[in-house]
């Protein structure tokens, strides 16, 4: 099975944490222990030799490998994931990713960051698209742009574009998830063929052309901000689990001030157990959510709008359940935590940087759904 292969390679990435943070990108051989355990292709169709995995492996692959390195998990959630977006591309783009390589996998910058202007049978872009995770393992990038016709109208589109038609910018000096190598990509006046491109509002409505392409597989008729929530965030909830069990361990064998017991003081009990139940029930969330969100597609029965807007929002809340768990552990945890060899830190910068991603935002995840609540629609460009 997939997520046996995961666990198996929990102690190798764990072995390889800080090198991996310290290099600032994922070592080759971990990308190669992917590639040779399947998982890299468990979202991939079956016609290309892939998994056709359902979204809760793929979801509980990222949380197990999460156990040995965050930033392992975080790369692989990525180039994972991606495998689902360019499945719902043209069948033609399809063949040019896979075709001649199935295990090819792409990295990608999706906020729209700059325009594409139109030209015959496609459009040209240039500029710079930040946070690229897992790039230098990549063939090719999937790029948010804002994609002008010929009439003026815009739209944003995914464009798929190769690796060898971009340049690296290694930018990626930052506070948490070091070893991700999330740099910026770098295109001058680059083509990109209509048929390398999808509509996002397609992938917000699970209208996509690779949803025909592939009838048999129901993931490619789910909307993409229904399942996204369980993506990379999981990766923020194995680092909580590790912090909880870190942490009253510590906490066992230590005197406060060289004379008196913490573990026998109230506070400390209290502080421990309150941070236990924020991620014990943040957890409980994010699973309850991602099984409900599995039954509900493998149902085939429509999923709404408001079913999306639910997870986003739920999701987004327990992960602020997270923060506030791992950082109430380490103010329990005092000073050591200062050190860059003291095992909490990393956490601790890994759970603050992802708190920054647009997939856990509360203002981002929570408006949509308030203003629905109100009986308004959705505000302009609201996805």
């Amino acid at each position: 099975m997939l997520t046996e292969g995961a666990r198996a390679l929990v102690p190798l990435l764990a072995e390889r944490a800080r090198a991996t943070e310290a290099a600032r990108r994922v070592p080759r051989e971990t990308v190669a222990e992917y590639h040779r355990t399947g998982i890299l292709r468990a979202l991939q169709p079956r016609r290309f030799g892939g998994a056709q995995a359902r979204f809760d492996v793929f979801s509980n692959i990222v949380e197990i490998l999460a156990e040995g390195c965050s930033s392992s998990a975080w790369v692989y959630a990525v180039l994972g994931e991606h495998q689902w977006i360019v499945a719902c591309m043209p069948e033609r783009a399809q063949d040019d990713v896979w075709g001649d390589n199935p295990e090819a996998v792409a990295s990608s910058s999706l906020a729209p960051r700059n325009m594409g202007i139109p030209v015959d049978d496609g459009w040209r872009i240039s500029g710079q698209f930040p946070f690229s995770s897992g790039c230098d393992h990549a063939q090719w990038a999937i790029l948010g742009v804002r994609a002008e016709d010929a009439a003026g109208n815009r739209s944003t589109r995914y464009m798929l574009v190769p690796m060898s038609e971009i340049e690296i910018l290694d930018d990626w000096h930052v506070l948490g998830l070091r070893g991700t190598g999330s740099k910026t990509l770098v295109l001058k006046d680059v083509f990109v063929p209509a048929h390398r491109t999808v509509l996002l509002k397609d992938l917000l409505e699970g209208t996509t052309p690779g949803a025909t392409v592939h009838s048999d597989y129901p993931l490619l008729r789910a909307p993409r901000g229904f399942l996204v929530p369980f993506s990379l965030p999981t990766v923020m909830f194995s680092l909580a689990r590790r912090a909880l069990a870190m942490v009253p361990a510590s906490l066992r064998s230590r005197l406060s001030r060289g004379t008196r017991d913490l573990g026998e003081s109230e506070v400390v009990q209290m502080q421990l157990a309150e941070a236990g139940a924020e991620i014990d029930m943040a957890c409980l969330i994010m699973h309850a959510r991602r099984d409900e969100s599995m039954t509900l597609l493998d149902s085939g029965r429509p999923v709404t709008v408001e079913d999306g807007m639910r997870n986003r929002r739920d999701v987004a809340f327990a992960a602020e359940l997270i923060r506030k768990g791992v950082e109430r552990l380490v103010e329990l945890s005092g000073s050591r935590v200062v050190h860059d060899g003291d095992p909490l830190q990393p956490i601790l910068r890994d759970v603050q940087t992802i708190a920054t991603h647009g997939v856990v935002l509360r203002h981002i995840n929570y408006v949509p759904y308030g203003r629905a609540m109100l009986g308004l629609p959705p505000a302009v460009g609201e996805a």
